[in-house]
Parts: C-alpha cells; structure tokens; sequence
C-alpha cells in the first residue's frame, strides 16, 4: 500500500461576502471533481471462443480513459437527473410497498449491489460480471447472483440478462464436465477459467434451481411488458458504439439508443415492443438444451435431496460429507433433505414446464409440470410437522423449523395465481393451453403453506428480525425480505421492524452485512459477510409487486384476510398423511433401491442434528 501512487488535489474558495452584509452580495463558489475507477481487462473469462481477456464496457463508446473522463465531467448534470429519477422512484416505491424504513434499506442497497459488479463484453453483446465481496474470491457466483437478482429485476431486468450469459456460454460451449449448474466460474477472481475438473463447490439442486427460476423470471420480464406509460427507473447512459464488426451479436445489445425527457443516448426500456416476446422465446430455446439437462437432474434429485454420489454399499450414504447436500447457507453446515433447498428444486422443475410451454414443446412441458405437481404433494408430506403448523428444516429433523425463503419463487414466477381469477398464463405459437389445476386447487404451492409459514414467522420472530431455521439465532437479511415479502401484512410489517431497529440500534465502522445475529448485540455471528452484492434480496417487495403486471401481488391478497380459510384447505391429518387421495392420477416416485417413496416416509438413516452426523463420521473413520 505505501507503494501505490497518491494524488493530492486542493482547490482554494474566495468568500469575501456574507449573508449579513445586506450591502454586499453573498459570493459562492463551488468545484468538481470526477474520480473513476478504471480496470482493464475487467477480467479473464474462459469464453466459447478460449480464454479471453475481457474489455470494460466502456472501451466500447470511448477510445481512451482520458475520454471517458471527459465525457463524465460535462455529462455531470445529465447524471444527476438519472441519478435523482430513480432515487425518487425508488423512494415513492418503498414507502407505498412497506414504510419510510424500507426507503432507507432499498437506497443503501442498490449502492452495495453495484458495486459488485463490472460491465464488459461490447455494445452488441454486453455482459456483466460480479464478485461475491468477502465471502471468498468466488465469482459470478449462482447462489449470489440468485439472492440479489430481486434487485436486477426492478431496476433493470437486461441486467440479470447479462450476469446470466457469462455462465450460460461457458457451460454451452462444453468446458463444464458435470451434468448440473457449475456453482461459479472461477475461485479466485478476476480469472474466471472455470471448472475444467468439474471440482466447484457442490451444491447442484440450489444452482440448478437457482439458474431456471432466473431464467424464467427474465422470460416474464419481456412478456408481461410495464404498462405503456411506464418507463424503467434508471437508464444506463450510453454513447454511440464505436466497436468494429462484432465477433458476436447477443439477444439483447446495447445499440438501440433513445432520447428521453431530453436526456439522449439511453438504452431502450425493457419489455416495451412487439418483439419482446419473441425475444424471449429466442433466449430461452438458444440454452434450451441446458435448461432441459438441469431440469433432467432436478427431477432425478430434488424431492429427496440427499445420497447424490450413489455408493453400492448404502450403509456408507451418511458416512461422507460429500454425500450430503448443502444449499447455499452452507455456512450452516450439511444437511440432508432439506425441505426448503427440496422446495427449490422442485418450484426449478416448474419452471422449466412453463419455459417449455412457451416454446411450444408440448411434449416436456407436460413431462414436467406432471412430475412437479407430484412432488409439491409429495414434498408437503414430507417437509411438514406432525401437527401441521409449519415446515420441518429437514424431513427427518422433528421438533425443527425453517424459514421457506424459496416460495418466494413461486410467488415471483406467478404460480401461486394458478386456477385463479389472476392466472397470468399468456397463448403460446400453438394456443397451447395450461394443464389446468385438480378441482379446487389454487396455486402450485397450496395456500396453506403460505398462510402456515406465515403465522409461524410471527411466533418465532426475535428482537432484530426473522432467524433462518432453528439451529441458530442469526439470520441472512436477504432470505429474511424473501420471506417477509410471502407473508401476511402485519407479519411483513412486524419483521421489517425488528429489521429496522437493528439497522438503528447497533453501530458498526464496517459495509452492510446480510449475516448477523437476530438476538443479543445483534452483531456478527461468523463468518463475516461485508459489503456483499446478496443484499439485492431486499428488492423482494418491489419485484414482486411488478411482477406479471403487479398480478403476483394480487394473488397473494388471501393473506390479508383474518380468517385464513382456504377453499382447498383439508384437515391436518389428510395433508400430513400423504397423497393417497391422488395416487391414482399420479406416477409414483421411487428411492435409488426401486422402492415407491410414500409422502410422509423417513430416511434410512436420519440425522437428528449435526452432533449425530460428527458423530457418525467419527465411528466410520475409527
């Protein structure tokens, strides 16, 4: 650090006037000063075409830093409107989704995201690449991209585009070995070489899960367009491109430039034009081939998310770190069947039904949505407690709870409006029709569900907010707005409290953290997450009010009624002992040995709590 180069600037300010001197005007004077941070290449990328030292955005529009500068130092007024814009739209936003404390989260956030990431790639073909922060050197991250994506999708969905690409190509053009979503490119950022050996951290359910909601919730960006006077919070300035013939031209370039409110040179708003949809359909059936191949896994491994690495000795399933799944709380440990890392995999399996409808492929839509269908009975019976009230952290863990921050995907993704007077689905090519829902059943996921989670956030809630599950007292600040952004009103209301007055009461020289201890001083609990881009989790409201037209919302209203009475609301002893009312319109689902798998079956060797599993390992190496 003493090495690196310092620059000192000073600026003298002559005030002969002051405001008492009735006789004398008042003189002001005022200076600017534009500071950059430049890096180029942004980083090494293993592209389609081989390692690639990859450009700043930016080297597309200028020739040099020195006109970039330039040109950044007289747009400074044009900034200012842009910037302004959507910090009021953002404000106005905020308060009406929640209250004045949440204007004040979603403002510090949006700064903390961004600055995880880098534009690159050129005016045809952008890309944009992000680093975890603190965690590790891991980057483009699945399961960081995923928790913050709630704030690319109100800001600016081309975005979530252009983090998505970068792995896409990479995992089409054949470099990543494994049959499921590489968890990042590269461990130690700015190279971005990827997995060649297919070693990534292991965590094939939450990334493939994580990679077709993404996917999904960008298709219904472009084909649930904003209302026609409805215009993006935030433009990205841009200038003319001045790129050579591009080697590649992607879906979504950065050249239809626009003047608005006289300010020129922006990108076009998202979702607005009669080829939105159609561009849609063009992304999703370009990585086609992936989306079925994560899918083909999910369906393989979701329901009961344990034993992936099969040995033929099953006493040796539990005997192994590896053979446990982790989601992406894996600083929480491993653990198997995890009902809300099962839920994830199986909402991803959804998904990839409606991607397959909307590109008329009849035949996988109805494969999938038939088997998603089967496993969210399925995991109910599973995932639940014996009395009813809310959902069991893992399958065989009794006496446990957990936050189920992945309905949010349901909701996000419109499912929950299924067979309701707010269904969404839109014709394809072919006027393919939904399958339509069993008789009086709305949604995906039952409303049950979400009015049992619900209630239970409110019993467990503690002094500074929602924790994650039962094992500990802390929490993930992103996972909690997904939560809270599925529950009741007052719920909601109660928990962004807790939020607020840990945010007012503790006192830290350190950038926002999304890990931090729901009780006590509410500090940090270990590991020691700073500045991370994760914190986008606390766009959940607002992504989800634009969804579908502010449709996904809508659907969520039942929550708001005090007597939580749902029309398909069976008696507890019918919902927790299985799905017998259904085994004969359903296929069956088999364990690795053939055996069927009934709802409400245990693991051959459950695990009560981590203590047992150490335990375990201990014996198994003596």
């Amino acid at each position: 650090m003493d090495e690196e180069p310092v620059f000192a600037y000073s600026k003298a300010f002559n005030l002969n006037g002051t405001d008492d001197e009735p006789n004398i005007e008042a003189i002001h004077d005022e200076v600017t000063f534009t500071i950059a941070h430049t890096q180029d290449p942004v980083v090494q990328f293993a592209s389609a075409r081989g390692l690639t030292l990859m450009k700043p955005l930016w080297e597309s529009y200028f020739p040099d830093v020195k006109s970039l500068l330039n040109f950044h130092y007289f747009d400074l007024d044009k900034a200012r409107v842009l910037a302004h814009r959507y910090s009021n739209q953002l404000a106005r936003d905020a308060q009406l989704s929640a209250a004045e404390d949440y204007v004040d989260v979603v403002a510090l956030t949006a700064r903390q995201v961004l600055g995880a990431t880098s534009f690159s790639g050129t005016s045809d073909n952008p890309l944009l690449f992000l680093k975890e922060i603190s965690s590790n050197e891991n980057c483009q991250t699945v399961d960081v991209i995923f928790p913050s994506f709630p704030f690319f999708l109100y800001t600016n969905p081309r975005w979530l585009a252009y983090l998505l690409e970068p792995l896409i190509e990479h995992m089409l053009s054949g470099q990543y070995p494994n049959n499921y979503s590489m968890h990042d490119l590269g461990a130690h950022f700015p190279n971005m070489t990827g997995h060649p050996d297919g070693k990534d951290e292991y965590m094939p359910v939450e990334e493939c899960g994580n990679m077709l909601i993404m996917g999904l919730s960008i298709v219904n960006s472009l084909r649930f367009p904003p209302e026609a006077n409805t215009t993006a919070p935030w433009y990205p300035g841009t200038l003319e491109a001045r790129d050579a013939e591009p080697d590649v031209v992607g879906l979504f370039p950065l050249r239809d430039l626009q003047t608005v409110g006289g300010i020129d040179r922006l990108d076009s708003v998202w979702g607005v034009g009669p080829d939105a949809t159609n561009l849609a359909r063009k992304w999703v059936e370009k990585s086609y081939r992936l989306w079925r191949q994560w899918t083909g896994y999910l369906v393989e491994f979701s329901l009961e998310p344990h034993n992936q690495r099969r040995f033929k000795n099953p006493c040796r399933r539990f005997m192994d770190l590896a053979n446990l799944l982790v989601s992406t709380d894996d600083f929480a440990g491993w653990l198997a069947l995890q009902t809300n890392l099962a839920l994830k995999g199986i909402v991803g399996i959804n998904a990839m039904s409606e991607m397959s409808r909307f590109v008329g492929k009849t035949d996988d839509y109805k494969y999938f949505k038939n088997i998603s269908d089967t496993y969210i009975t399925k995991w109910e019976g599973f995932g639940f407690s014996r009395d009813g009230t809310h959902a069991k952290l893992s399958y065989d863990w009794y006496g446990s709870w957990t936050t189920l921050y992945n309905m949010f995907a349901d909701a996000l993704l419109c499912f929950h409006l299924d067979g309701t007077e707010y269904d969404t689905h839109p014709r394809t090519l072919d006027d393919q029709e939904p399958i339509a829902p069993p008789p009086g059943k709305t949604g995906f996921i039952p409303r049950r569900v979400y009015e049992k989670q619900s209630k239970w956030y409110a019993n467990v809630r503690q002094k500074y907010g929602l924790p994650l599950d039962s094992r500990h007292l802390y929490t993930k600040s992103d996972w909690e707005f997904f939560s809270m952004a599925v529950s009741s009103p007052s719920v909601r209301s109660e928990i962004l409290q807790s939020y607020a007055k840990w945010v007012n009461e503790t006192s830290t020289d350190h950038p926002l953290t999304d890990l931090y201890k729901t009780e006590e001083d509410g500090g940090y609990p270990g590991p020691n997450f700073f500045a991370r881009p994760v914190v986008g989790g606390h766009f959940a409201f607002l992504a989800l009010e634009k969804a579908c037209n502010g449709k996904a919302t809508d659907g969520l209203k039942f929550l708001d009624d005090k007597d939580n009475n749902s029309p398909e609301d069976i008696p507890e002893d019918d919902v927790h002992d299985g799905d017998a009312d259904n085994e004969d319109s359903q296929s069956p689902i088999h364990d690795s040995d053939g055996s069927e798998v009934k709802a409400g079956d245990q693991a051959q060797f459950p695990i009560q709590d981590m203590d047992d599993l150490q335990m375990t390992i201990v014996n198994e190496d003596d």
